[in-house]
């Protein structure tokens, strides 16, 4: 049987191990949380889900940051309803998070944008809003920036679709999965004080 790790009925150290694989995330792009299942509620009060890409993890204020073209669909959901729910898997640690949070929308935030490549700032080039229906296969990009990268004073035109969305975690869902038995625990985050303090609790598997 695999040896289980020092985490497995230790609720302090799993909240340590959440909180590494969530930097490890944002820095190693061939981790597995550095993608993660972004759900929202539509318009017609259902469930919208979609893979995003995790860009910024704060220990401290318990925060996440992903991207977003301004016109799509999940920005939308968000202003109407900020309640939002991220969704992580790491295979081979064979754990699974699931974040509970509001998400907050920054407008064109510029300092998060000069933070892109220029190929990168190409995807925020798109004509029209994406999602929209479309006659034949398209990238939706100008025809001139399909096989080249804009330059600099050309990625600026981008600015305008892009937006930064905070997720303000609330609760922490956890999940091991293990051969011995399964570990499942909750962590809510109580910010009503200066301090960020966290009440965790095991959940049966």
């Amino acid at each position: 049987m695999k040896k289980l790790p020092e985490f497995y009925n230790n609720l302090s150290l799993t909240l340590s191990k959440i909180r590494s694989l969530l930097i490890n995330g944002v820095k190693d792009r061939m981790s597995d949380f550095h993608y993660t299942v972004l759900s929202t509620v539509n318009e017609k009060n259902k469930p919208d889900a979609r893979t995003v890409i995790l860009r910024d993890f704060n220990v401290d204020s318990m925060t996440l940051r992903i991207h977003s073209d301004l016109r799509a669909k999940k920005n939308s959901h968000i202003k109407k309803n900020k309640n939002v729910i991220l969704t992580f898997y790491d295979n081979k640690e064979k754990i699974q998070l699931r974040l509970r949070g509001e998400a907050l929308i920054k407008e064109s935030y510029e300092k998060a944008w000069e933070g892109l490549s220029n190929s990168s700032k190409r995807c925020y080039l798109v004509e029209q809003t994406p999602g929209i229906e479309s006659i034949k296969p398209t990238s939706g990009l100008p025809e001139k920036y399909i096989k080249f990268s804009p330059n600099d004073q050309e990625s600026k035109n981008g600015l305008q679709n892009f937006s930064l969305v905070l997720i303000i975690i609330n609760q922490i869902e956890w999940l091991y999965l293990a051969s011995q038995g399964h570990r499942r625990a909750i962590f809510s985050l109580d910010r009503k004080k200066k301090d960020i303090l966290v009440n965790s609790q095991w959940l049966v598997p």
